[in-house]
């Protein structure tokens, strides 16, 4: 269920869709009257490039517009008990995409395989969106429109990347290490403008959780609390070491100052040993544990040069195998050095 807060919102999901949208597939949405079905129609159209007005066709049934595809908009409310053929079904394969309003008074003819969207108005004015495909290429339709935004600002990187589905549409990796927040707004802005996409097409954003720099790590996780107040946006969180390692068999390592480490043991993405902080000294012991895992991370640190390069998408990699925050507001970053300076202190 996806919730959105005002008409723009509302336009800017149809969009989404209208762009992702193939031939000869076939919307169908649900809602009672005032719901948002032609407001939701308006923003397919406009991501099919239609330049035209939409409206409603309650009285003429049926209203098609021009655009990278036809859009053959169908209101079907004053088709209830009709048994005459009108001819449908050849439309709904003659290349274009069609938008159902009212399907239920056509769903004899309306083909099985479809999404389905039905609107549902929230007390407050907002609206939420049901989405239900059925079959294969409507499953797929759903995943290749779903936009993931990464952000690590945690440690010596300032990461950005932009996915639709699978697909990346645009990353950066800088080494801007103490100044993430003074260019972390900034940078995301560019890719959105050069992307064409808006802050309210997102549909989830992924971030580190720490271990790392104190003021770095909330950077991302501030932007994140904040975009989920403002948009249906779900955020997930990933280990900055996790990060580091990706999906292969690493020792991840992290600058934590005072010739001290912060340190995790991963293959393919799960913890052998857990993140936690220790001494340059106690690493070397650790190191010789595991002799065949290679250094990621900070590696100069113990001699070793590291390819970091993959950092983001190693993020959007792993964000896969994670839940969504339930309350993004509750969010805390991982402090494992504030945990032994507490030990410490007994």
């Amino acid at each position: 269920m996806m919730k959105f807060e005002n008409e723009a919102a509302m336009i800017a999901f149809g969009k989404k869709l209208g762009q992702a949208l193939q031939p000869n597939m076939i919307i169908t949405l649900n809602g009672e009257l005032g719901a948002g079905k032609t407001t939701l129609t308006k923003g397919i159209g406009a991501g099919l490039g239609v330049k035209r007005v939409i409206n409603s066709p309650t009285f003429t049934i049926l209203k098609s517009y021009e655009g990278r595809l036809t859009l053959n908009h169908f209101d079907a409310y004053r088709l209830e008990g009709q048994d005459d053929d009108l001819g449908f079904e050849e439309i709904f394969d003659d290349g274009g995409v069609c938008v159902i309003e009212w399907p239920e008074f056509i769903s004899d003819i309306i083909p099985k395989e479809h999404l389905d969207i039905t609107i549902y108005k929230n007390e407050d004015n907002t609206r939420s969106l049901e989405l239900k495909p059925t079959g294969k290429k409507y499953e797929d339709l759903v995943n290749a429109m779903k936009m993931t935004l990464v952000m690590d600002t945690s440690n010596q990187y300032l990461g950005i990347g932009l996915y639709r589905g699978d697909e990346k549409l645009e990353a950066i990796l800088v080494n801007e290490s103490k100044r993430q927040s003074e260019y972390a707004i900034p940078k995301l802005q560019e890719i959105l403008e050069h992307q064409n996409v808006s802050l309210m097409d997102i549909d989830e954003m992924v971030i580190t959780k720490g271990p790392g720099s104190y003021t770095g790590v909330r950077v991302a996780m501030t932007i994140a609390k904040t975009l989920a107040v403002i948009a249906p946006v779900k955020i997930k969180v990933v280990s900055s070491l996790a990060a580091y390692a990706g999906n292969s068999k690493p020792i991840s390592i992290i600058d934590a100052r005072s010739h001290k480490l912060f340190v995790g043991v991963f293959d393919q993405g799960k913890n052998i040993v857990e993140d936690q902080l220790m001494s340059i000294d106690e690493f070397e012991d650790l190191r010789k544990r595991y002799p065949d895992y290679k250094i990621v991370g900070d590696g100069e640190l113990v001699g070793v040069e590291s390819d970091n390069s993959q950092l983001v998408d190693n993020i959007f990699a792993l964000s896969k195998k994670e839940e969504p925050v339930e309350q993004p507001d509750l969010l805390v970053p991982q402090y494992i050095k504030e945990v032994e300076a507490k030990k410490a202190c007994y």
